[in-house]
């Protein structure tokens, strides 16, 4: 993948985003609630291996096909449902007002349980025969929660864009490293981005540069990852 691909793939998420920033408002409140929902940030990871598992590289092909569903299955309950599951309790005892969590500081909290669950997702899949791409990326998907959990206190920046620009970032840093054709998904991924930006915009959850913040950081953060270990 050569620089000016790369550069037109950030050309188009920027138009991308700021198209749908500008006609937003032909997208409901409802469909905008349930886009957060199904592209919530702690499914990336399952919908992550459910990609990466179809990729045809040498660590991926040498797991068997049942096998790798059964690591997609664990990385599901480990990710989501077992985070979603304290992060409710939390609400119950009162530790925060809402599920959404719209303030900084209720976030930090279940942000440092959820970086808990991904390193130990991490290290339990360091464990076993896995290597390469998939444990990688639960690697830099626990370093993003850390680095978020900073940026927090600064400012509310977008958990969705992190958690998709970092998905972003792995396929880019990946593509860029090994030379490996992705374009297609490379450009799937962005156009799914911008829809879900529209939607977090929709929803007042964020400011336009918490977005940006939470794409940048995420896609850089991730495929930098790809040059530096």
């Amino acid at each position: 993948m050569s620089f000016y691909e790369v550069t037109d793939f950030w050309g188009l998420l920027r138009f991308n985003i700021h198209n749908n920033n500008e006609n937003q408002i032909t997208m409901t409140t409802t469909s905008a609630k349930i886009l957060s929902a199904i592209f919530h940030p702690l499914l990336v990871p399952t919908y992550a291996l459910l990609i990466l598992m179809n990729l045809q590289t040498h660590s991926i092909l040498a797991i068997p096909v049942n096998y790798r569903y059964i690591v997609v299955a664990f990385v599901f309950l480990s990710t989501f449902v077992l985070p979603s599951i304290i992060i409710f309790l939390l609400l119950r005892i009162g530790k925060i007002k809402s599920l959404e969590m719209q303030s900084q500081r209720e976030r930090v909290l279940p942000m440092l349980i959820i970086a808990l669950v991904f390193y130990g997702t991490y290290q339990l899949l360091k464990q076993t025969s896995l290597a390469g791409l998939i444990t990688f990326f639960m690697m830099g998907s626990t370093m993003l929660v850390l680095i978020t959990l900073l940026i927090n206190y600064t400012t509310k920046i977008s958990l969705h864009m992190i958690a998709w620009g970092g998905f972003l970032g792995t396929m880019l840093g990946f593509a860029i490293r090994f030379n490996y054709n992705l374009t297609y998904l490379l450009f799937s991924i962005i156009i799914l981005i911008g829809i879900i930006a529209t939607a977090r915009l929709r929803l007042n959850a964020h400011s336009p540069f918490q977005i940006y913040l939470g794409f940048v950081l995420g896609t850089i953060g991730m495929a930098s990852i790809f040059f530096l270990i």
